[in-house]
């Protein structure tokens, strides 16, 4: 991920002609490597700030299926999803600190909802599309994380057939001023 970091920070970086806070958009299936790359870009730029639907709920909620029963995941989704929403309006408008959202984005009504949200609040987007290589790479990847236990960033289970509805139901981007990372 370092080199993707690398790849990325002529872009993540503000300058005395554009200053404006930076938004890293995430965007891919389960699998993909967002919060890898939300957390490595944590780690080279500290300016920058997560926000994450999954970290929201575990932080008020706790794990999926462990701390609350899997009923109450959608309402905590959206809860978690307002949250987060109101957290990047605020950030935007104070103008200290940068974002990463990490987000699957998996619409593109929802994607340019989020880019005008954060221009109409004074950021600027960078969009990052984490297109993986096919269906099985994302299912052997998602095994491996749920063999390394459960977290915040891996607490709701993914089954092949959800997993089956994510493939068939993400709008992939194109020309959407994204930056296409391939993975796998």
């Amino acid at each position: 991920m370092e080199d993707v970091v690398r790849e990325l920070s002529p872009k993540l970086l503000r300058t005395q002609s554009n200053s404006k806070p930076v938004v890293l958009m995430t965007c891919g299936i389960a699998g993909a490597g967002k919060s890898t790359l939300s957390k490595s870009i944590l780690s080279a730029y500290p300016n920058f700030e997560r926000l994450s639907a999954d970290a929201t709920i575990a932080a008020r909620h706790g794990i999926y299926g462990v701390d609350y029963p899997p009923e109450k995941y959608e309402e905590f989704l959206e809860e978690a999803s307002d949250e987060c929403e109101t957290r990047l309006v605020e950030l935007l408008r104070e103008g200290k600190k940068d974002l990463v959202l990490d987000r699957s984005f998996y619409s593109k009504e929802f994607r340019e909802e989020t880019k005008k949200l954060i221009e109409d609040n004074g950021g600027r987007w960078v969009f990052v599309y984490l297109r993986a290589k096919s269906k099985e790479f994302l299912w052997d990847r998602i095994q491996r994380r749920r063999q390394k236990g459960i977290n915040a960033d891996c607490a709701y289970e993914i089954t092949r057939e959800i997993l089956d509805g994510y493939w068939d139901g993400f709008e992939a981007p194109a020309g959407e001023g994204d930056i296409v990372i391939k993975v796998g």
